[in-house]
């Protein structure tokens, strides 16, 4: 790149006698093998990093030599490797705007270091108006800190370390062993009816768990810095608005004077690893309690320190703890800004033909980095806030939905509409263009076609997924038809047929001792009446009646004695998964006991949203169908039937959200066979293949597919259902 000796604005600065700050401090640091030195003043928290060169230039300005003289010193002494005019000048610049030189500048010149400040405010207000950076200073926790740090000390040595250990392995034991029944609950948790009565526990959880990651940030910093000797001092202590929810934040910038990377890379470590080790006690305190306040309270820590560490902090692409942590580990300082600051310099000089573009890579190493970070953290920040406001809008009540909208709202035009109209302006209006204005023109509508048109004129196959449960095409239910004690049973999965051995045989000494009872009344009856015969006919008559009665009774009798044995009413299988628990067990009447399935097939009965429903419908007869859990099973089908009315009993307690299914239940239903909203029953016909046998009870995940339709249609469908099932339109 061509670097241009002299500058027209250099008789503005030449004759200036400007000096650092006297509290300006400087450390010396090493990034990827060259020399870099940090600039600091404690006294408003700046930084400034400069480069060997740069830091000569710097390093002569003693308030008495001009800027020209040291300029001429620097040339003498570094050559090609000194700053040129232009370079010192906005050195100058940016050392004036941070507030780390001290001179008297004449008002032309001023305005001339003012230039640079304001473009480092348009940087400040672009930077402001991410609405996931909002952060507002409040207090200074610098000599709170300094108090409580012997008595936190002793967490930063190999004890301490030993201990968080431990914490995680007993953690990660109780995550592992009730990994279903967390995935469960927290499925109970954010479904719409409940999310509501959960937030308030939430929020209070976040808070507590946020106060103490951040003051692992600052204890780390003073700890690591009274060491080295240089930074540790913790300032600032605020609020940070995160999707408008205030958390609490500490400013521990002071760690970038650290000469060690490690401690500045534990600086930024140890917030995630106060939240792993509160994630580990809390999923034992789960693990460990019943139904209640406490167990509630656990789950939302769990998910508050495990999850957001996963999305956020501990998500390099997004410019929290591990974005810190990369950029010291790759030793690319300012890894976000300059990554984008690259791109664009690639599209100037490749694509637009910008003539002598500034190249903000230093070293051959940074490029690719800086290349893979630049687009890596573009995309994740649109996923990440794309599935943040399609989680709200899916999971608030109907009351709160407008927050999602107006998330959505604001994320379109800061993140599609100012950043367009910006590069519109620029197009039209950069100085730095005029040679080749109309080239970047074309090549930006070109760019913009080629990623526009696949997504919204070119069709992608569009699919509708759902569950189902297998059960037999033809089954009875089988029911208890008296009270009795169980004695015997059929095994599950034996063949039966209606002449064959019973399912199942109870007795009722109750009944039998009552049958023997009326049996003997009946044989006093029947001797009494042959004697009243021959006497007197009327009473004769009399007995007859109640002979009759007592009959009625012995015959009611013998068909619940009856009822007691019990046997298939058609050739099939008998399913009863816990049948021999119920030996010696008392049946009640009407107690569900098991089910005779026919061999005659299967049918799959899948549950769809309401909003899915119709789309379903339209979709073609033929289906794809997997075996839940195992990828490999896959069978075609038909679509037999969509029942006509809305459900919201299940048709089968696999699909509640309570066993891993996709319906969330209502709480208070104890059997979870009543869902939260209503939805569409499709029965499924399974082709037969016999390399894939569906047996009774299996969850299957079914697929429609539609027409083809471009990406872009498929969303803006997605979005109009949302709003739809929302507001009833």
């Amino acid at each position: 790149m061509d670097r241009p000796t002299f500058s027209e604005s250099w008789y503005r600065v030449a004759e200036l006698h400007p000096r650092l700050r006297s509290t300006v401090q400087v450390y010396r640091q090493h990034f990827r093998g060259q020399m870099w030195h940090v600039l600091q003043d404690p006294s408003n928290n700046q930084f400034s990093r400069l480069n060997e060169p740069a830091y000569g230039f710097v390093g002569m300005l003693d308030g008495r030599r001009t800027v020209g003289e040291v300029w001429r010193i620097c040339n003498e002494t570094l050559g090609d490797a000194a700053p040129t005019q232009g370079e010192a000048i906005q050195l100058l610049g940016q050392l004036y705007a941070s507030n780390l030189l001290h001179a008297e500048l004449p008002p032309d010149t001023e305005s001339l270091f003012k230039r640079y400040q304001r473009r480092v405010q348009r940087e400040v207000k672009s930077y402001l108006m991410n609405f996931l950076f909002i952060r507002i200073p409040l207090i200074d926790p610098d000599a709170f800190l300094n108090a409580l740090l012997p008595a936190v000390r002793w967490i930063f040595t190999w004890v301490g370390f030993v201990l968080w250990a431990g914490l995680l392995v007993v953690g990660g034991y109780f995550a592992v062993t009730h990994f279903d029944a967390l995935l469960s609950r927290g499925q109970d948790v954010f479904a719409r009816a409940n999310l509501m009565k959960n937030l308030p526990l939430m929020y209070l959880s976040i808070i507590v768990v946020k106060i103490l990651h951040e003051f692992g940030h600052a204890f780390a910093c003073k700890k690591f810095g009274q060491q080295a000797g240089s930074g540790g001092e913790v300032h600032v202590m605020g609020v940070m608005f995160l999707v408008f929810m205030p958390l609490p934040y500490v400013d521990a910038s002071s760690a970038w004077a650290f000469r060690s990377k490690w401690h500045r890379v534990l600086v930024g470590t140890m917030g995630m690893m106060v939240e792993l080790g509160i994630a580990s006690v809390a999923a034992a305190v789960w693990a460990l309690t019943g139904p209640g306040p406490v167990n509630a309270v656990a789950y939302n820590v769990i998910f508050i320190a495990s999850v957001s560490t996963l999305l956020f902090n501990g998500n390099p692409l997004l410019r929290y703890d591990a974005y810190y942590i990369l950029s010291d580990l790759l030793e690319i300082p300012n890894l976000a800004p300059r990554s984008r600051q690259y791109l664009s310099y690639l599209v100037r000089r490749h694509a637009w033909g910008v003539r002598r573009p500034q190249n903000p890579a230093h070293t051959t190493g940074e490029k690719g980095w800086m290349v893979f970070y630049g687009i890596a953290s573009t995309l994740y920040r649109v996923f990440i806030l794309t599935v943040i406001i399609l989680f709200l809008g899916n999971r608030l009540p109907n009351e709160l939905f407008v927050i999602a909208a107006v998330l959505g709202v604001v994320a379109a035009v800061v993140w599609l509409g100012a950043p367009v109209g910006k590069l519109v302006y620029y197009l039209a209006t950069s100085g730095e263009l005029d040679r080749v204005r109309p080239r970047a023109a074309a090549s930006t509508v070109a760019a913009v076609a080629a990623i526009l048109v696949p997504f919204a004129i070119i069709p992608t196959p569009d699919r509708s997924r759902i569950e189902g449960v297998v059960e037999p095409a033809r089954h009875v239910f089988i029911h208890a038809a008296a009270d009795g004690f169980v004695v015997d049973c059929m095994p599950s999965g034996r063949d039966v047929d209606p002449e064959g051995p019973p399912l199942l045989r109870a007795v009722n000494m109750e009944l039998s001792a009552r049958k023997d009872r009326w049996l003997a009344q009946h044989r006093g009856l029947e001797a009494r009446r042959r004697l009243a015969e021959t006497q007197d006919i009327a009473a004769a008559q009399y007995l007859d009646q109640q002979i009759a009665a007592l009959d009625d009774q012995i015959r009611r009798v013998d068909d619940q004695l009856n009822a007691l044995v019990i046997k298939s009413p058609f050739a099939g299988q008998w399913i009863s998964p816990n049948i021999e628990r119920l030996k010696g067990a008392y049946l009640r009447h009407g107690d569900r006991v098991g089910v005779v399935a026919g061999k005659d097939g299967v049918i799959i009965r899948a549950t769809a949203p309401q909003q899915d429903a119709m789309l379903i419908e339209q979709a073609g007869p033929r289906v794809e169908i997997r075996l839940k859990g195992c990828p490999d099973g896959e069978l075609t089908g038909s679509r037999l039937r969509i029942l006509p009315a809305g459900k919201e009993h299940l048709p089968s307690p696999a699909l509640s959200s309570l066993a891993g299914g996709p319906i969330v239940t209502a709480p208070e239903q104890q059997r979870g066979l009543v869902a939260v909203e209503p939805f569409f029953e499709i029965h499924i016909q399974p082709d037969p293949d016999p390399r894939v046998p569906l047996l009774t009870g299996q969850r299957v995940v079914v697929r429609f597919r539609m027409a083809d339709k471009p990406l872009l249609a498929q969303l803006w469908r997605a979005v109009l259902q949302m709003f739809q099932e929302r507001f009833h339109v």
